[in-house]
């Protein structure tokens, strides 16, 4: 029982020490709500106790294959296993995407090839895990969703990238990644080109999301989202790649926002 009662004393202001997680969004016991399931999980607490004790357990965080991910990325990242000494290593894996022609599976990238990276920080926003690795492909840091990662192993190489680590700040680096908008929701079609169909099920998710082939190329997605510059400054990230169709207010405040940017140069 010592074990559990480690989450009794539990609270957002320990928890990047209690588990090696950091938590984006906001500094509440909501937020934080996440990782104090996993790690009630890790010590066998049944799904029945957990819910009593906080509340509710998030699908995606009572996930089987989310938390053996979790625990193998913690293992390749773990300086000590079993009390021996252990030097953080690189793991391969399969990593999945969706496709527009059937939202409810998801298929494997690169036709099945390994990714092969150096593991440094599990990070949680939004009811969901990601990986900061570094990439031995591009050789810079990038991040994974844990829940697509398939097929973890261990390489037994020791990992790169500590420089490269060393240079990001995590609150900055995590602020560009996972931002948030902060304005009047509304509800919004984009159309996008194929390939970022990955980039929006991460902004948006699939529940209460509508997706949608517009052609062959490319797809649309009709979610509600918080009307602001950040938003505004999000679509614009994509260029070309991307185009706000609905409602016809939300896209004269779009362009308002891009004469905005012109009159500065």
């Amino acid at each position: 029982m010592l074990g559990f009662q480690r989450f009794l004393d539990f609270t957002p202001q320990n928890a990047n020490a209690f588990w090696g997680v950091q938590w984006f969004y906001d500094n509440s016991w909501d937020s934080c709500r996440h990782t104090y399931v996993s790690q009630m999980q890790m010590l066998g607490v049944d799904l029945a106790t957990i819910q009593s004790v906080v509340g509710y357990a998030d699908v995606d965080m009572t996930n089987k294959g989310v938390m053996n991910n979790i625990a193998a990325i913690n293992e390749a990242m773990s300086r000590h296993i079993d009390g021996e000494p252990h030097t953080p290593e690189k793991i391969t894996f399969k990593y999945l995407k969706y496709s527009v022609s059937d939202m409810s599976k998801q298929v494997e990238r690169r036709r099945g090839a390994r990714y092969t990276i150096s593991p440094f920080q599990l990070l949680i926003n939004d009811g969901n895990y990601y990986l900061l690795a570094f990439d031995d492909y591009s050789k810079e840091m990038r991040t994974y969703r844990v829940d697509r990662m398939k097929d973890i192993r261990f390489t037994g190489e020791p990992r790169d990238g500590d420089e490269e680590f060393k240079q990001i700040d995590l609150k900055t680096y995590t602020k560009r990644v996972f931002s948030m908008y902060g304005g009047e929701q509304r509800l919004v079609e984009i159309r996008f080109i194929n390939p970022l169909l990955d980039a929006v099920v991460d902004r948006f998710g699939t529940k209460d999301v509508q997706y949608a082939k517009a052609d062959d190329t490319h797809f649309s997605v009709t979610a509600k989202v918080e009307i602001s510059d950040q938003f505004f400054g999000w679509i614009l990230g994509f260029g070309r790649k991307a185009k706000l169709l609905y409602p016809d207010d939300v896209i004269e405040q779009f362009r308002a926002y891009m004469d905005r940017i012109r009159e500065m140069y």
